[in-house]
């Protein structure tokens, strides 16, 4: 018995061979390449994907030739779109491009682009074929299994290949900052054209803000620019986001790929390197009320300790001076038990360090005693000790 149209429910189309089915439906040869499902090309035993069928007759092309012309798509095989000066290949019965509405369309309300593939929607909206790369879920670029930020797609050709990893742009062999891509039209400019303009961001191109009276370029796939809630939004406080959670919502534009805005970006960083939030010293200074002279090398006109304090005490530093042979200079601390800070003025070494462990390096009188030159069975020098 011959079979003249497929057998599958709906489809009109001619059975393939002796099969009892179209090509689209599983019917005649398929592929030999292993795990394709697609269908034979031609006379030869494999797809176009896999090389099967004409190849294209320009010169280092390989691609499938389309049509009668003898050439793939890019060269200018294949039906082309009808609208004037388009030079784009023509999709499905419409005689027109996927950019002027040819080809079928993606059904995500209110969506415009041409759908990817075999599925009913565009890349944006889950179409075509997805990235590999586990959690990932945009689309994956030309015959690669991931996107262009996991490496799919055609690299960047700068220096002969392999030297910059980004992916090439607009139809050439570059990335945008290697010159790849539609430029901006205006002359002496060496930018970007973004979108279907002819004109970088700075000089009009690109999608641009909706909001009345607003000139500036709109963010991502948003409508609006940063100043008008364009673009994306800190996660600080939203649902779902691991940070600021039971906090009240930022709205704020977010930054760099933490999804967070630059404050709140920069308080979880300072927890990261510090473990915990940032802590606050209550600082009290205090002056020397005349200079010390030590040697003709230096003068220290403000000198203070770190330490922790004891109520009504006097601090005496004594190793780094007697090693300068100079008296010891006498530091009253005021009676609040906060931390006390003082610059160390130009001198540096195990003193200040060991008056944070609690060192007897530091002479520490009690409160009836005066102010005044050290007494002998007070006061004590600690080994000269410089880190």
């Amino acid at each position: 018995m011959v079979v003249d149209g497929s057998q599958r429910p709906g489809c009109h189309k001619g059975a393939e061979g002796r099969t009892a089915f179209c090509k689209a439906h599983g019917g005649g040869r398929r592929c030999e390449f292993l795990g394709c499902t697609k269908s034979a090309e031609g006379r030869t035993d494999f797809c176009i994907a896999h090389g099967g069928g004409r190849r294209c007759s320009h010169e280092g092309c390989n691609r499938a030739a389309r049509g009668k012309s003898g050439l793939c798509i890019r060269h200018g095989g294949g039906k082309r779109c009808q609208r004037e000066n388009c030079t784009k290949s023509a999709e499905g019965l419409s005689g027109l491009c996927i950019s002027h509405g040819g080809g079928r369309r993606c059904q995500y309300p209110e969506c415009k682009k041409g759908a990817q593939g075999s599925t009913m929607f565009c890349k944006a909206h889950g179409g075509g074929k997805r990235c590999t790369y586990p959690g990932c879920n945009k689309g994956a670029e030309g015959s690669t299994p991931f996107c262009k930020g996991h490496g799919g797609g055609k690299r960047c050709s700068f220096q002969g290949g392999g030297v910059c990893p980004k992916s090439v742009h607009g139809g050439t062999l570059f990335c945008v900052a290697h010159g790849g891509g539609k430029r901006c039209a205006v002359p002496e400019c060496t930018k970007s054209a973004r979108g279907r303009t002819d004109f970088c961001v700075r000089h009009g191109g690109g999608k641009r803000c909706k909001f009345e009276g607003c000139g500036k370029s709109a963010q991502g796939s948003t409508d609006f620019c940063k100043a008008h809630g364009g673009g994306k939004r800190c996660s600080w406080g939203h649902p779902g986001s691991e940070f600021g959670q039971g906090d009240v919502p930022c709205n704020t534009f977010a930054r760099g790929k933490t999804g967070l805005c630059a404050s709140h970006g920069a308080l979880v960083q300072d927890k990261r390197v510090h473990g915990g939030a940032t802590i606050g010293i209550v600082v009290q200074e205090f002056k020397v009320n005349q200079p010390v002279k030590m040697n003709p090398i230096f003068t220290v006109e403000d000198m203070s300790v770190d330490n922790t304090i004891m109520e009504n005490s006097i601090v005496t530093c004594t190793s780094s001076w007697n090693y300068f042979g100079n008296q010891p200079a006498h530091l009253p601390v005021g009676s609040n038990p906060s931390l006390g800070k003082v610059p160390e003025g130009r001198v540096h070494g195990g003193n200040l360090i060991a008056m944070f462990a609690g060192s007897p390096v530091i002479n520490v009188a009690s409160s009836g005693d005066m102010v005044g030159p050290p007494k002998p069975e007070k006061a004590f020098t600690t080994q000269k000790t410089w880190m």
